[in-house]
């Protein structure tokens, strides 16, 4: 593995990352002001000797709880929608992962974060994230490190997918191979509120996940 590169891509690792630090939540603002430092779930668990083999083989399990298979009910209410699909965006993540890029870093231990302060400032205006809230980071380096560029765009698309349409398992399949190869906008024909259907643009805005710990620099 080369430590200065990119994972999925073709590319270095950038040389500083940037982050929005939500200071509301206690623990975050914790580890921040006492550590000076961003960690990712599974590097902190590296000095567990049997975790650090699993992750060095690509075998963790990271999922925290599964899909019930055969739920009795089998038309769910609008609340049993919106309560689930988030995680169920997850969950597909995490089985693509899993399965094809078992080396990659997990969306449910890594840590995110941007390459450049102008798609914070993106992400800052179509979100209304507060843009004072970044910070700079850098990466420490460990052979053990694990980064991939994403386009989280396709997240957010997917998320509205789940919410409003049932999908298979071909194009839930094919969704998060482009998110995980590093593709740029993909489109998904969906349908809208008069009965019709639309093409939906995913777009594009490009974060890193990373497997590491980042150090406070700014």
């Amino acid at each position: 593995m080369n430590e200065n590169r990119l994972l999925n891509l073709n590319e270095d690792i950038p040389q500083d990352f940037f982050v929005f630090v939500n200071f509301k939540n206690v623990v975050t603002e914790h580890n921040l002001r006492v550590t000076k430092t961003f960690t990712s779930g599974a590097f902190a668990q590296l000095h567990m000797i049997d975790f650090a083999k699993k992750y060095i083989a690509n075998t963790i399990d990271y999922l925290p709880f599964i899909p019930n298979p055969s739920p009795d009910v089998k038309i769910l209410s609008i609340f049993n929608v919106g309560i689930t699909s988030e995680y169920r965006t997850e969950y597909n993540a995490e089985l693509s992962r899993k399965y094809n890029f078992p080396n990659y870093p997990s969306r449910l231990s890594a840590v995110y974060a941007f390459g450049d302060k102008e798609t914070c400032r993106i992400v800052s205006n179509k979100y209304h994230w507060d843009i004072n809230t970044v910070r700079r980071f850098r990466l420490n380096p460990n052979p053990l490190n694990k980064v991939v560029k994403v386009n989280m765009e396709i997240v957010s698309l997917e998320r509205h997918a789940n919410s409003i349409s049932m999908m298979n398992a071909d194009t839930i399949n094919n969704i998060w191979q482009s998110y995980w190869t590093g593709f740029g906008n993909i489109v998904m024909e969906l349908p809208i509120a008069n009965g019709g259907r639309k093409e939906f643009h995913s777009e594009v805005i490009w974060e890193y996940l990373i497997e590491g710990q980042l150090i406070l620099i700014e």
